[in-house]
């Protein structure tokens, strides 16, 4: 639900005023997938006594489980803009100012699965065991933005912005049990492993983690510029700061007890973006072409056990993005995009791949389109996603590392727009080519056993009416 007010005359002042109220609730549902807690397991049996290798992996052989977990998101935030006008030097001003708030509340629960129907079916049928587990503590973050930047014609066709912005953000969690400490309270008094565990005089409970807050703040700059070089061709770079957390409820999911949350131990990451190209139109051709650069100091991973990690090291991510259309005729228009990242995270003074679970691999996209003289058009798009095995080559130096090598792949898609006396028809046909494939995601998340096939076929058709 949203709210919009602006005024272009606020209060006679010749200033314009934007205001925005906003209000987002949302769930979400994800696949049933196992779970394994044999790494942990394997530090409590060692812990206790029982360090031969064979027996410790025989026994977290069954601390493996399913679950199916559900995420509840609410977020209500108000931005607030004033624009005005003027000149400095002599040349024309625009200075921009204002204020935005936000506040998201969030849970996630672990509803557990029947472990042997799950495999039995091949993870096609989950069927609950009435078992709960926490996916992390119930968090509250409030977001606090202060900002003023001015846009300058320093001639007329250079033109520049900079700006300033004051960044606050806190957070708040329940006390929880994290679901590891659940579940090794579940294993070692399962009826597979009591009797062991109790030879080595394991009873163990699981512990939480109490509740705690986070409170941290930056002032951060932006700088951008753009030259008109000719008529058709404009040069552009900027310079912007940013800072956030990682997904506070999500990296505390995998913590175990007594970890202490505070600001020294949930810190944020703060990022410098670096962003330069061309683009241009020259007749019946429209191009653009940029290159970027973005650094911060910690990186966020998954781990080889499917934990989640903020790690106090640096990265870094670049790459370039092209985009090309071009008009063959009044009816007739072609185009396509590219776009290929890299990146790199600082581990022991190395610089290893990051996978792509953080970059999407090399895109690109294609499309024909006809534009029908009555106002319908349809048109034929392509995507093409390329393989790459370097971060899980690459990886290999890190024994924490869950890199896995991405296979490509293709998909068409048919979208068309046909307008009516009232309104318009839009329909689309999705992979026409019915392609059966995994997506980046499912490619490089867990095993076999978790993966969902992308969508087959599918087709879309609604109707609009504007009045």
């Amino acid at each position: 639900m949203n709210l919009n007010y602006s005024d272009d005359d606020f209060a006679g002042s010749g200033s314009s005023l934007s205001l925005t109220g906003y209000y987002r609730d949302e769930k979400g549902r994800f696949y049933p997938s196992a779970k394994s807690a044999a790494t942990q397991a394997a530090e409590v049996w060692q812990a206790n006594g029982l360090t031969n290798e064979n027996t410790v992996n025989k026994l977290t052989s069954a601390a493996v489980f399913v679950t199916q977990s559900e995420a509840d998101i609410e977020v209500m935030g108000l931005r607030a803009a004033m624009q005005t006008e003027t000149e400095i030097a002599g040349k024309n001003t625009l200075f921009s100012y204002g204020v935005d708030v936000e506040r998201e509340n969030s849970e996630q629960t672990y509803y557990g699965q029947d472990l042997n129907i799950f495999l039995a079916s091949n993870g096609l049928t989950a069927q609950t065991n009435g078992l709960t587990y926490n996916g992390g503590p119930d968090t509250t973050i409030d977001k606090l933005g202060a900002f003023v930047n001015a846009d300058i014609d320093l001639t007329d066709k250079w033109h520049t912005s900079a700006g300033v912005r004051y960044q606050k953000l806190k957070s708040e969690t329940d006390t929880f049990t994290p679901i590891y400490e659940q579940l090794l309270e579940e294993y070692f008094n399962s009826s597979a492993i009591s009797g062991t565990s109790a030879a080595y005089g394991i009873d163990y409970q699981a512990g939480d983690v109490e509740k705690g807050n986070t409170d941290h703040d930056k002032v951060l700059f932006n700088l951008g510029t753009s030259y008109q070089i000719t008529s058709k061709d404009q040069l552009f770079a900027n310079f912007s700061q940013g800072l956030d957390t990682a997904d506070i409820q999500r990296a505390l999911r995998d913590v175990r007890a007594g970890f202490v949350v505070n600001s020294d131990n949930v810190q944020p990451i703060a990022t410098n973006n670096y962003e330069f190209g061309w683009q241009g139109k020259h007749g019946d051709t429209a191009a653009r072409l940029s290159g970027f650069y973005n650094e911060s100091d910690k990186v966020v991973r998954f781990t080889d056990s499917y934990t989640v990690e903020v790690v106090d090291t640096d990265e870094r991510v670049y790459g370039v993005e092209g985009s090309l259309t071009h008009d063959l005729s009044d009816q007739w228009q072609v185009g396509g995009s590219v776009a290929y990242t890299r990146g790199q995270y600082d581990y022991n003074g190395d610089w290893l791949e990051l996978d792509a679970v953080r970059l999407t691999p090399l895109k690109g996209t294609a499309f024909a389109q006809y534009n029908f003289d009555e106002g319908s058009n349809i048109r034929l798009q392509a995507l093409a996603v390329g393989g790459d095995d370097r971060a899980s080559k690459d990886q290999q130096k890190d024994p924490d590392s869950s890199a896995l090598p991405v296979t490509g792949y293709m998909t068409l898609d048919v979208l068309g727009q046909v307008k009516m006396p009232v309104g318009r028809v839009d329909y689309g046909v999705y992979n026409l080519l019915n392609k059966d494939y995994l997506t980046v995601y499912h490619q490089t998340t867990y095993g076999d056993l978790n993966r969902l096939p992308a969508s087959g076929t599918t087709y879309g058709l609604s109707y609009t009416v504007d009045y």
